[in-house]
């Protein structure tokens, strides 16, 4: 069961983050290439790994702490439990950056956060 809700976990990230990413490429490219002066790359394999260490905390830190006593509780659970772990995923990243580049805005970081 772990296994199908691991796939299922990495399916809906990338289908949720995807069309975000995308939406505001330009701003990520605009940051990158002023903080590195180097051209933008993508490596794709470097996403998915970000995608398969996400999906391992989801499943592993927030899903058993899901109840499924009835649909309300279920929805509550995942939305703390799941906005907990992703605020803290994502802030680590963003304010990182924000920490050790200065042309890294700290709206960005709030945004992505």
């Amino acid at each position: 069961m772990y296994l199908v809700n691991y796939i299922v976990c990495i399916i809906t990230l990338i289908t949720i983050d995807a069309p975000y990413l995308y939406l505001n490429s330009d701003l990520y490219v605009q940051k990158t290439k002023s903080i590195s002066n180097a051209s933008y790359t993508n490596r794709w394999y470097s996403a998915l790994i970000v995608y398969i260490a996400l999906a391992l905390g989801i499943v592993v830190l927030t899903v058993p702490h899901v109840r499924k006593d009835n649909w309300n509780v279920m929805i509550r659970d995942s939305i703390l439990y799941g906005g907990v772990f992703g605020i803290t995923a994502y802030a680590t990243f963003d304010f990182t950056m924000h920490f050790m580049f200065k042309e890294w805005d700290l709206m960005v970081s709030v945004m992505d956060t």
